[in-house]
């Protein structure tokens, strides 16, 4: 952070580190700063997964911890154990789909975990707020629906419509009236959505390369008109160290990827791309494509301004969409077994063979 002293002796704790975006934030900061200690907090729910991390093992910066947000004792215990200096927020139930069936749980974990963690923060950091930091990763969900054109700004109202993202929403107000009361200096930043290696095969983009793979229908909501600007998740990683590091107290910052795709266009772009690379014959993956009914309360269009980050911080997505989806479908394509271990669910035993029968 900009005017922050960053020692030799920094402890971060990263929450949500063994997910999809949490995972290439962790391997960022394990590699690049030798000089931190890295603390990754995770549940290793559906959505987290060890074997994401596996290339950290033995690192010396690097300490995983099994464990709930929303546990008290046990975040009392890391920040005082491990004389937590900053904490990067990422630990989030994000689905939408999953917050309209079982909406409690997304707010205990989004909203009641990042509590718990504000208040480890403000009762470990009493005595003194110099060089510590508590870093709100969100989403350019809070923000509501866009019509067919205007951006998301970081001064754009909230009007959240799913249960995933009014509870993104109450947490984001939640740290900054955190900072407005106690003084704890925070940061947050709203993102567009992620694609790229190691992404949980539900939404989306790894659904569909998932399906393709083994000629399932790939579903597509309504008629497909809906848009969604697209971020390449190392490009997101990197945008939250300089956030991190050199981002202004108080402050949000919106991270897009200049991406907008409407889904239906998104899908078809990637089937050609896969049939390409699995040398099928071109359309033949399109046929795949099912229209389903449309999700209950379906934003129509997000898009992101991300012109703050850009003039403040100097950040820029590296990838256009088309190299990003390349680079994703290789990967995919690559590691075949880790799609099988995680659909499978046989991914869960990781911690179990690494960490509980040595």
């Amino acid at each position: 952070m900009s005017g922050q002293n960053m020692n030799n002796k920094v402890s971060i704790l990263i929450t949500g580190g063994a997910g999809f975006i949490g995972s290439h934030v962790v391997r960022r900061f394990v590699q690049k700063y030798a000089q931190y200690t890295i603390i990754n907090l995770d549940k290793l729910t559906y959505a987290g997964n060890l074997e994401n991390l596996s290339d950290l093992q033995g690192s010396p910066n690097y300490r995983f911890v099994k464990g709930d947000i929303c546990d008290e004792a046990l975040v009392e215990n890391l920040f005082h154990t491990h004389d937590i200096h900053k904490v990067i927020h990422l630990a989030a139930e994000s689905h939408v789909d999953r917050s309209i069936s079982n909406p409690m749980e997304f707010i205990r974990t989004n909203i009641v975990g990042t509590v718990v963690l504000l208040n480890a923060a403000r009762n470990a950091w009493k005595n003194s707020f110099a060089d510590r930091l508590f870093y709100h990763i969100s989403t350019d969900e809070v923000y509501g629906s866009l019509g067919e054109t205007g951006l998301f700004t970081e001064d754009t109202s909230y009007d959240p419509h799913s249960p995933y993202s009014a509870s993104k929403a109450s947490s984001d107000h939640l740290v900054r009236a955190y900072h407005d009361t106690y003084g704890i200096p925070v940061v947050v930043s709203n993102c567009s959505n992620n694609y790229g290696p190691n992404q949980f095969p539900e939404k989306l983009i790894p659904l569909a390369i998932h399906n393709i793979l083994n000629n399932r229908p790939v579903p597509v909501y309504g008629s497909g008109e809906n848009v969604r600007d697209w971020l390449y998740v190392e490009d997101h990683a990197a945008a939250i160290d300089l956030v991190f590091h050199a981002g202004k107290v108080a402050e949000t910052y919106n991270i897009g990827g200049h991406n907008e795709w409407k889904n239906i266009d998104l899908i078809r772009m990637l089937c050609s791309v896969m049939d390409r690379k699995l040398n099928r014959q071109e359309g033949e993956s399109a046929k795949l494509i099912t229209f389903v009914k449309d999700r209950a309360g379906h934003d129509l269009r997000y898009a992101i301004d991300a012109g703050k980050i850009e003039r403040e911080l100097g950040w820029t997505p590296s990838l256009q969409f088309e190299e990003g989806l390349e680079r994703t479908v290789d990967w995919y394509l690559n590691n075949s077994e880790w799609i099988r271990s995680v659909t499978s669910g046989e991914y869960t035993e990781y911690y179990s063979k690494q960490y509980e029968h040595r």
